[in-house]
């Protein structure tokens, strides 16, 4: 008689390990995956991970079984329990009891799914589920194209060039800009968060024909008190070269 791969019960032991299989009187091999699956019928999913493993471990210590034959002989048990299942009268008096055992096995069938790192199920199993991945990379790959296509449409070839040691005057002029209002008492310009200006600086223009290193702009945009940073790169005063101011309507 074939060895269980399951850990049983030790007889007359009336407080063995829950996952243990069998009676008090111990596990008939024959009957294993009976006992196998009556614990499944009884628990919840998050127990199904502790209950596989427990019995895993337990084929491994004593040599009973590899990774991939434990997961075989378990996915054997659960498939062919589903078809039996699957073929008993509708109008039987057990249907009831049919039913959430069937749903029961589906649920770790679901989990066994998502531990098979042999595609040890059947091979029509396994290609429907790579050919479904493949079809969703695709679609993704799609997509991915499609918003990469329009984020080139805003990349640019040559940069607006900063006058060499004017990278502070140009800053400060944006700066300014962050603060200019409208004639409603509304400001021209509203962002929740400073990174946008040192992004774009970053981005669209160059200082003494080299790209401006994103931190390196965002060092001018940092917190202030008063006039003065608390951290970062502060403005010179030989670098404030231009006041930005409303139109005064009378002088139009």
């Amino acid at each position: 008689m074939k060895t269980s791969y399951f850990k049983p019960r030790k007889p007359f032991l009336f407080s063995p390990h829950p996952y243990d299989l069998g009676t008090f009187m111990g596990l008939w091999h024959s009957h294993d995956d009976n006992h196998f699956l009556l614990k499944i019928y009884r628990m919840d999913e998050k127990e199904f991970s502790p209950y596989y493993s427990y019995h895993l471990n337990y084929a491994l210590e004593h040599h009973l079984a590899s990774l991939e034959d434990f997961f075989r002989h378990v996915w054997q048990i659960v498939q062919t329990r589903i078809k039996h299942i699957e073929i008993q009268d509708p109008f039987s008096r057990n249907h009831a009891m049919h039913r959430q055992q069937f749903e029961k096995l589906q649920q770790f069938e679901k989990y066994l799914t998502s531990i098979d790192e042999w595609s040890a199920r059947p091979s029509h199993i396994v290609i429907a589920e790579k050919d479904e991945l493949i079809q969703n990379q695709k679609a993704e790959i799609e997509k991915l194209t499609l918003k990469l296509a329009e984020l080139n449409e805003y990349e640019v070839s040559l940069k607006i060039l900063i006058d060499d040691g004017q990278l502070p005057t140009f800053i400060d002029i944006i700066q300014q800009l962050r603060e200019v209002q409208l004639p409603s008492g509304r400001k021209l310009l509203k962002s929740d968060h400073k990174i946008p200006y040192a992004k774009m600086i970053s981005k669209y223009f160059s200082h003494g024909g080299k790209d401006i290193p994103i931190e390196t702009a965002r060092n001018y945009f940092v917190d202030k008190k008063g006039d003065v940073a608390i951290k970062g790169t502060s403005i010179q005063p030989e670098h404030r070269l231009f006041k930005v101011i409303p139109v005064d309507p009378n002088k139009k």
